[in-house]
This record gives structure tokens, C-alpha cells and sequence, in this order.
């Protein structure tokens, strides 16, 4: 991965990943805090509207009691209600004293709690005596006989049992008012006169919560949910007669049944907070399996959180801005300067010294481009000087071993000549001093690198002087294409070889020598092949130059125990001088093997 990308990643991990997680952090915290502290506040809410419920409930209980221990109370104030009863004529005083008591007591209850609107006695003869203070039919007995709650009336014997609003809709009449039904006993033998039904309606419900809902008029939700998950009561009104759990909380999430419950849910399409408080007090009172539910919009709690989160979001953001301007202004500039001078570096290593890094700026990345260029320049400088040193000792490396060619083939010439002198072959003495002339001519030339097509002509010249002095010892052959005679090679290079061939590889054999020399292009290169069918070179002496352990190719041979002169010289020579010139990937490569021959082959480029 490149610096530069190291960098950015470094800096998203350190600085843009911290701080969206603070941010994420911080809006969990707070809204973890909001819905903890509401949920507190809620549940002593809750509890106190429970207290205010069962307060209301239990006054209603203790004036529906004036019904049932006030003697014939129902069928006293049904008579006054509509003038009935035996004329005033007739009848003494006390029984027209006690009627008018019975009228005069039943008005303080009706004024005392105006939340009565109907009382109906379901007398055990069958007669029905009703009072009603607005219009509502009562139900028949045989309904009430055929609802599961006649059983729990009978069973309580007395005590009340309240059907609330949209619990049973046969039961609370056609104005859906909360209803009381109870056994009525006769004061005096505590025996059943029938089954009394009272329905109240609930204003002070609608005040409580109210008073409780000052200020969230808009945002809090108030509903009661009765038997079977029904709503009785909703202050928005849209759920009652609803049942809870498929209108409102279809993924089951709260449980009516627990004391207290609060969860962050969606409501009817809307984040809420949503907390449940069963109203087990009330239930000793005869209300049914009552829970209050109370619904605030996440919004109206989070709302001055919310404001601080926006502040929160938007210093992060801020902050994310000024990181990145920083990163792109400085981090980036630097790593910016970092790599180009890492590329610059690459470039001098390849071999580029006319490198140079661009000076930007006034700050301390100039003097480190100023340092750099300054040391490439010099290194330039410095090896300059090395290339020319080196140019002047190869240089002086070729004349020397040039100088060391001329004289052995002179000597060995000369040697030849004179013999023929003794012999008095003038004309073969003249003949080989002419091609002893051709290849001095070549040889004294100032070049290094001349055509093969003379180089050839000297190897030529050679061989014939050399078969002048062997006559019967060998005969040659030159195969080279003329495609490749315009090509340069250094020159001296076949001679030396073809003279190893006649001396070393032709001494002591009792058959005619043949030396061939042929040549090849190998893609971008020219092999020439210089094979003799001599006795060949001693496997131990080829094995330790393949190993390393001769430095040159004139190692091959041992010095003459005769004149104490290296024998092979030449080789070497050429080896040596090809190296320095074309450098490692040329030279010579030797194979051979005892009574099979020699062949050398001398790589060279075009």
C-alpha cells in the first residue's frame, strides 16, 4: 500500500471513525437518558392516575351503595320521578311523610353525584323499575342471564362488577356509559330483590387526564384497555372499541398484564414511548383486568435533546471539515513531497542521475530538495570521474594484452621463417613474409573493433604461415556467412585460438589435424566456433574451470618445463579481452574431452 493511502486510512481510522462513533455514541447516550428518566417520571405518573382511578371508582361504588341499603329506594324515586303512587287521600300522615322523604333523599343523591344517569332493578318477580335522568334503554334480563358476567354478579353476591365502555356494547347501552351491576339485598334478611344496574358517565376520567396531560395536550396519549385486550377509553378516541394488540402493538411487544412496562415502539406509524401500568388496585373494586397505557411522542421528549444532538452533529461535522482541509492542505502536500522524492530515488537507482526534485514552497521540504538534488549532482559528478578512470585502465588493460599477442606471434613466425631460410625455400620464405606483412598490417591499426571480413583475412594469413611450417600436420576449413562480414568484432580475437588448436591440441598425434572455423547468428548475437579434432583437453582441468578454480582461460595449460613459458596464452588473452570489452554476458566457452577434440565457441554482440 502506498504512503499516501496509508496515510488517508490512517486518518479515517483515527480521526473520521472516532468521531462519527462519539457522535453515534453521544445520540444513544441521549436517547438512552431521555427514555430513562421519562420512564421514571412516567411510572410515578401513572401510579398516581391509578390512585385517582380507583378514587373515582370507589366514590361511585360508595353512592351506588345508597341504592342497595336504602329501603324500596328504586321504586321510591321511580314514583317520584313520575308523580305515581296511591292518592293522598285516604292515607295517613306518616306514609305521606315517608314519601316525600324518599323524594327529598334521592334528589340529594342525584344532585350530590351528577354522574348517575341510569338505575334499573331487575325485580326476582320479573318487574323492571328503571330511573332515567337521560335517554337509555335498559337491556333485558335474558341478556344479562345469557353474558358470561351474570355468573361473577351472582357470585359476588352483592359486591359490584363494572363493565367499561366498548367491553360489552349489549350491556352498556346505546349511550356506551360505564356500568355497574350488582345483586341487590334486602336490608333486613340479606336476600336477593333482584340484580340493579347502574351506568354512570365518567367526567372526572377525562379531567384526570387532562390535568395530567398539561402542556403535551398534543404529544401524550392516554387509553384504558379492559377484558380481552379491548379499549375502553382513548383520549385521541380513534382505538376505543379496538383491541389493543392488532391496532397498536401487533409485534406483541408489551405484556398488559405487568406492573409496569416501558418500550421505545413505533405507535399507529410514529416513535413513541409507550409505557403499560395494570390497574391491579382497582380491582378489589370490582373493575375488571384494567391496564393504563399512556403514549408520548418520541419527538415532544426528545425535543431540547434533539436541539443539543443538532449542535453536537453539526461541531462533529465541523470538525470532520476542518480534519479534512487539514489533511488535504498539509498531510497530503507532505506525503505528496514524500513520494516524489521516493520516486526521484527510484529513478537514480535505474540509473537516472539527471533526476531532480521540483523546489515548491519556503519550508523545510526545500532544503530537503535542495540537499537531494545537490547529492544526485554530486554522485553524477563522482562517477563521471570513475567511468573516465575506468575507461583509461580498460584502456590500458587491451594495449597491454594486445602487447602481449604481438610478440608471441612474432616469435613463433620468425621462428618459422628462419627455418625455412636454413632449408633455403626462398619462395615459401617469400610468400610467408607477405602474409606475415597483411597481418602486421592489421594488427599495427589503432582501432580495437574491426570488420570480420579482416579479421578473417588476418586468421587467414595465419594459417597459411602456420601450414607452411606444418605442412603435413593439418588443414583448415572457414565457413562464415558474408551476410555477417560487415559486422564488428575485436580484433586479434580467432587468431589466438586457431594457434592454441595447432600447438596444444595437434601435439603428439599421428593423424592429419582438421581446425574448422564457422559462424552463426543466435538472435542479437554472433557465435563463432573454433573446433579441432586434436587430443583434446584433461577433464580435471575443465572441471576446475567450470568450479571457479582458474581465474582466466590461460590457466588451462601449465607452464613448458622446458622454457618455463605459460602455455595457452592466447586463450586467456582473448578471454580477458573480451570480457572487458563487451562485458560479463561475452566470452568464450571451452568443451571438450581426452581423444574427442576441442571445440570453443566465442560469443560476441552485433
Amino acid at each position: 500500500m502506498s504512503l499516501g493511502r496509508r496515510v488517508f486510512t490512517a486518518f479515517f481510522i483515527f480521526i473520521i471513525v472516532p468521531l462519527f462513533v462519539l457522535g453515534t455514541v453521544s445520540y444513544l447516550v441521549f436517547q438512552h437518558i431521555t427514555q430513562e428518566k421519562y420512564t421514571e417520571q412516567m411510572e410515578l405518573s401513572m401510579n398516581a392516575i391509578g390512585r385517582n382511578l380507583s378514587s373515582m371508582f370507589r366514590e361511585a361504588n360508595y353512592f351506588s351503595d345508597f341504592w342497595v341499603t336504602t329501603k324500596d329506594s328504586v321504586e321510591s324515586v321511580d314514583q317520584s320521578f313520575r308523580g305515581e303512587g296511591p292518592p293522598l287521600s285516604g292515607q295517613n300522615d306518616a306514609i305521606i311523610d315517608e314519601m316525600l322523604e324518599n323524594q327529598k333523599l334521592s334528589q340529594r343523591v342525584l344532585l350530590t353525584y351528577p354522574g348517575i344517569k341510569s338505575v334499573t332493578l331487575y325485580r326476582n318477580d320479573g318487574r323492571v323499575v328503571s330511573v332515567k335522568f337521560i335517554p337509555d334503554n335498559p337491556f333485558s334480563i335474558t341478556t344479562l342471564r345469557q353474558n358470561p358476567i351474570y355468573e361473577e354478579v351472582i357470585k359476588k353476591n352483592g359486591a359490584p362488577v363494572w363493565i367499561g365502555p366498548n367491553e360489552d356494547r349489549r350491556l352498556t347501552g346505546e349511550n356506551n356509559l360505564f356500568t355497574q351491576i350488582r345483586v341487590l339485598l334486602d336490608i333486613d334478611t340479606m336476600t336477593s330483590k333482584g340484580i340493579l344496574v347502574i351506568r354512570f358517565q365518567m367526567n372526572e376520567l377525562s379531567r384526570t387526564f387532562d390535568f395530567y396531560n398539561t402542556g403535551a395536550s398534543d404529544s401524550r396519549r392516554y387509553l384504558i384497555v379492559g377484558r380481552g385486550g379491548t379499549v375502553v377509553y382513548d383520549s385521541g378516541t380513534s382505538l376505543e372499541g379496538q383491541n389493543f394488540y392488532l391496532s397498536a402493538d401487533p409485534n406483541g411487544k408489551l405484556r398488559l398484564e405487568r406492573n409496569f412496562q416501558s418500550e421505545k415502539m413505533k405507535f399507529l406509524g410514529r416513535q413513541s414511548l409507550v409505557s403499560v401500568h395494570n390497574l391491579g388496585d382497582i380491582k378489589r373494586l370490582g373493575v375488571g383486568d384494567w391496564t393504563l397505557v399512556t403514549v408520548t411522542d418520541w419527538k415532544y421528549l426528545s425535543g431540547d435533546q434533539t436541539a443539543v444532538l443538532a449542535w453536537v452533529v453539526g461541531i462533529t461535522a465541523a470538525s470532520l471539515g476542518c480534519a479534512l482541509l487539514f489533511n488535504l492542505m498539509f498531510v497530503r502536500r507532505t506525503v505528496g513531497f514524500i513520494v516524489r522524492v521516493v520516486g526521484a530515488m527510484r529513478r537514480v537507482e535505474r540509473g537516472d542521475l539527471t533526476t531532480r526534485v521540483p523546489i515548491v514552497g519556503n519550508d523545510e521540504t526545500v532544503i530537503l530538495a535542495k540537499g537531494f538534488n545537490s547529492l544526485v549532482e554530486r554522485v553524477s559528478e563522482l562517477l563521471e570521474d570513475v567511468t573516465q578512470e575506468q575507461r583509461r585502465k580498460r584502456k590500458a588493460e587491451m594495449m597491454l594484452l594486445q602487447a602481449q599477442i604481438k610478440p608471441h606471434f612474432l616469435f613463433n613466425a620468425l621462428e618459422s621463417i628462419n627455418i625455412l631460410a636454413v632449408q633455403n625455400e626462398g619462395r615459401k620464405v617469400s610468400k610467408m613474409v607477405q602474409r606475415l606483412a597483411n597481418i602486421f598490417r592489421i594488427s599495427i591499426q589503432q582501432k580495437e573493433v574491426i570488420r570480420i571480413d579482416q579479421e578473417l583475412e588476418h586468421l587467414r594469413s595465419y594459417l597459411e604461415i602456420q601450414k607452411f611450417r606444418f605442412e603435413e600436420l593439418f588443414e583448415f576449413e572457414i565457413d562464415v556467412p558474408e551476410s555477417l562480414w560487415s559486422y564488428g568484432i575485436l580484433k586479434l580475437t580467432l587468431q589466438p585460438l586457431v594457434e592454441n588448436s595447432i600447438q596444444h591440441g595437434f601435439e603428439g598425434i599421428d593423424y592429419l589435424g582438421k581446425i574448422t572455423v564457422r559462424a552463426q547468428e543466435e538472435g542479437d548475437d554472433i557465435a563463432f566456433y573454433v573446433e579441432d579434432n586434436g587430443i583434446g583437453i584433461p577433464q580435471e582441468r575443465l572441471a576446475r574451470f567450470a568450479t571457479g578454480g582458474m581465474s582466466t582461460l590461460g590457466e588451462l595449460y601449465e607452464e613448458s618445463p622446458e622454457t618455463g613459458e605459460r602455455r595457452g596464452l592466447g586463450v586467456g588473452n582473448v578471454a580477458d579481452r573480451l570480457r572487458i570489452h563487451y562485458g560479463p554476458g561475452y566470452g568464450l566457452l571451452i568443451c571438450s574431452s581426452p581423444g574427442q577434440g576441442t571445440v570453443i565457441k566465442c560469443l560476441i554482440p552485433k
